[in-house]
């Protein structure tokens, strides 16, 4: 046989065996639509709790655990949420669509699917016609002196030996906030839930100083909200 027609059949066979190659190795083939579950190992591992807010409305996920401008959606009502863990600065880990992990405040996340709203429906009163125009009365509005509160709580402040007391919120699925200074107009610092234990360091007429001995956070909290283990 010609030696240059047996090459040439010689590469045509090569070429024909690299192709049924590529075809069982799946190479150059589409890939599975996996959109479905994206992300399979944050659902294995998610706590199921609800979102509860005490004016009905939604809860903003964010993409990272701090308020700013990092909202991605917004979590209605009554709506189910899947919780990876909670951090200790009062923040969730949650699982969100297609974003994967997110963010949302601990403190609106409850374990019982709440009840829904139930707003009442208004009253229709008939409509009065006044005989004369009514004199307009200046509006003077009110406000809180955060400042001479401040003072008026400070000047009864005093030291005591430290002992540990544990949270108690007004309802169970609620927290309590610690806050900068013993005035409910100051920043709050961390949240707590039920059975929560912070060391006392000194109190006022209304409030305990405290500090948390799993982050060193030092600040205030209501001593309504609290009792007292030792």
């Amino acid at each position: 046989m010609n030696k240059k027609l047996l090459s040439l059949l010689l590469a045509f066979a090569l070429v024909l065996g690299l192709a049924a190659a590529f075809a069982d190795s799946g190479i150059g083939q589409p890939a599975a639509n996996n959109s479905s579950n994206v992300y399979p190992y944050l659902e294995a591992s998610a706590m199921v709790m609800y979102v509860y807010t005490d004016n009905g409305q939604g809860l903003n996920v964010r993409s990272s655990p701090r308020v700013g401008n990092n909202i991605i959606a917004v979590a209605p009502y009554g709506s189910k949420m899947q919780v990876l863990r909670f951090l200790e600065n009062g923040w969730a880990s949650v699982v969100w669509d297609r974003f994967g992990e997110a963010y949302v405040q601990s403190r609106f996340l409850q374990w019982d699917e709440p009840a829904p709203l139930y707003t009442a429906a208004p009253t229709l009163r008939p409509t009065v016609v006044p005989t004369a125009a009514p004199t307009a009365v200046p509006y003077t509005p009110t406000y809180t002196d955060t400042l001479a509160v401040l003072n008026a709580e400070f000047r009864t402040a005093r030291l005591v030996a430290p002992f540990v007391v544990s949270v108690r919120p007004s309802r169970a699925s609620g927290w309590v906030n610690m806050r900068w200074a013993p005035s409910k107009d100051t920043e709050v610092l961390a949240t707590y839930r039920t059975g929560a234990q912070l060391t006392v360091i000194a109190e006022t007429q209304s409030w305990y100083q405290v500090t948390d001995p799993n982050t060193e956070a030092t600040g205030f909290i209501m001593k309504s909200y609290v009792i007292r283990l030792n």
